[in-house]
């Protein structure tokens, strides 16, 4: 029930030393394709469960099932708001740690997992990916006692860099002089395709030589498309659905542009209501997005910060908008170069900057890399979250060590 950025974390701990001192086991909540896409990243399941689309709940009797045949159960780890529902309604009686690596969609996810924390029987500890994560989902009415922030691990051997020829010879790149400009995102729904082809246009216009790669579910496709045909470039935008997984598309690329606003997404969706809503009102809420699932993307969010962290750790040169998520991640000037939100003239002027500035180029993408090293090993990860399990089933205060202030860090710090 999550995408591929969150599965590769599950995968590289379940591949590390500190896991062999527990016995972790996976159970794969989704289809077919969920389980290979787990199998492919690391996580070898003992068993799957069907999640019935967006409600797993369906699912309670297979759930029950397996924890019957698996035998005591000391601790259920959830990377998704749908499956802690499952977890908590299958088994209520159990400590549960639940993983966020993005923001909430909207408020109504709020009053969900308030709700899912309020009706368990057993406590519920949440793990935050970054401050803003945390943050974010603060605003959007969770108690800010639950969470705690541990920062993602990412294995940086999955990045090949050979794959650059093959990958641009996939996109039809053809000349070596091509600038490709990477626009990723954990969910492809919160990337507007047409502002990508607007930006590209713009480019063009200013004489750079751009090719535009957006994931393939990305948001205002066909709008995107009719203007890329009327600037006379259409082989210049391409989708790729490879962009979900983005240590593999990340060799072919030369610059990373993070495009989304979620000041506005925290302000306009995840704002404290100045009247609280009755119990029963919450609890209202909370079933109905339980049983109609998720509410949709907007265009425009920031959701979660792992491909800006895979990015880094490729060794990319990042063009970023301004935001909570990407003052915590990287430095303006010293590991990216940081944008007014919705300014596509700013975003062309960084591109020239960084094209026509080799140097500039490699000096941001060393300094960022040197921190993703440094900060956001998978092992670091994996010894963190093995002890926060332990504090759990020992009934210990969640203590996780803070990493060095530094880079976009010490900006974070700072506020």
């Amino acid at each position: 029930m999550v995408g591929a950025c969150a599965t590769t974390m599950l995968g590289d701990l379940a591949g590390s030393t500190a896991a062999r001192r527990i016995d972790l086991t996976a159970l794969i909540v989704g289809g077919s394709g969920a389980e290979r896409l787990a199998r492919s990243l690391g996580v070898t399941s003992r068993d799957r469960v069907p999640s019935y689309g967006s409600r797993p709940w369906l699912g309670l009797g297979s759930l029950r099932r397996y924890l019957a045949e698996v035998g005591p159960v000391d601790l259920i780890h959830c990377w998704s708001l749908p499956t802690l529902a499952m977890a908590m309604l299958g088994a209520p009686g159990i400590l549960r740690v639940l993983t966020l690596t993005s923001e909430p969609i909207g408020r109504e996810q709020g009053r969900w997992l308030s709700v899912l924390n309020a009706t368990g029987r057993a406590p519920l500890t949440i793990l935050a990916a970054s401050n803003c994560i945390k943050r974010a989902w603060a605003h959007a009415g969770v108690d800010p006692s639950l969470m705690h922030v541990l920062r993602p691990g990412l294995d940086l051997t999955r990045v090949e860099p050979a794959r650059r020829d093959s990958l641009r010879m996939d996109w039809g790149v053809q000349s070596s002089g091509t600038t490709v400009v990477l626009v990723p995102a954990q969910h492809g729904r919160c990337i507007d395709a047409a502002r990508a082809s607007s930006i590209l246009a713009c480019g063009t216009l200013s004489g750079l030589d751009l090719a535009m790669i957006v994931p393939a579910n990305a948001a205002r496709r066909s709008a995107a498309r009719v203007l890329v045909h009327g600037g006379g470039s259409p082989d210049r935008l391409i989708f790729d659905a490879r962009l979900e997984r983005p240590w593999e598309v990340l060799p072919g690329c030369d610059v990373v542009l993070s495009l989304g606003d979620d000041t506005a997404s925290v302000d306009a969706e995840c704002r404290p209501a100045e009247i609280a809503p009755t119990p029963l009102r919450q609890a209202l809420a909370a079933a109905r997005t339980l049983l109609g699932g998720p509410p949709p993307i907007r265009p425009g969010q920031l959701l979660g910060v792992l491909p800006m962290l895979w990015a880094a750790a490729a060794g990319k040169a990042v063009i970023a908008e301004a935001g909570y998520a990407v003052a915590e991640v990287v430095e303006n000037g010293k590991t990216a170069l940081v944008v007014k939100p919705g300014d596509n003239g700013a975003v062309v002027e960084r591109l020239r900057e960084l094209i026509d500035d080799p140097h500039k180029r490699w000096s941001l993408r060393d300094a960022a890399r040197s921190e993703a090293f440094s900060f956001f090993s998978p092992s670091r990860y994996a010894e963190n979250l093995i002890t926060v399990y332990e504090q759990m089933l020992t009934s210990r205060p969640i203590e996780i060590p803070a990493l060095p202030m530094t880079g976009g860090l010490a900006f974070a710090g700072r506020r």
